[in-house]
């Protein structure tokens, strides 16, 4: 009988410590997310601003950069083309004119990348 006791007491003892410090371990997990997530936001925990350069600096970055500015560049040309023809309608010319603006847009920002 002392036995079935002394297991009853434990039991109600590990319930109540363990409703007792799940908030407080959630709490505590929730304040480190939120730390970490902060500093990674910052570059000083996890992807650094140095890994950034480096991958900034890559081959497959510049070259897709390059590709890149390749296709607004022909997508230029072909909209010039375009608007070489004296048959167009006015519709269809500001069309092209506000497709050649957006265009030259893209490409001055990904120059500047």
């Amino acid at each position: 009988m002392p036995y079935r006791n002394e297991m009853n007491q434990v039991a109600k003892d590990t319930a109540w410590t363990f409703w007792r410090f799940l908030p407080i371990f959630i709490v505590v997990v929730c304040i480190l997310a939120f730390i970490g997530f902060g500093l990674n936001s910052l570059g000083l925990f996890g992807r650094t601003a140095v890994e950034r350069k480096v991958f900034e600096n890559s081959f497959q970055y510049s070259e897709a950069r390059k590709s890149e500015i390749a296709t607004y560049e022909a997508q230029l040309a072909e909209i010039d083309g375009k608007l070489a023809n004296p048959n167009l309608d006015a519709n269809t010319r500001a069309n092209l004119e506000a497709q050649k603006s957006a265009i030259n847009i893209q490409l001055s920002i990904a120059r500047s990348k």
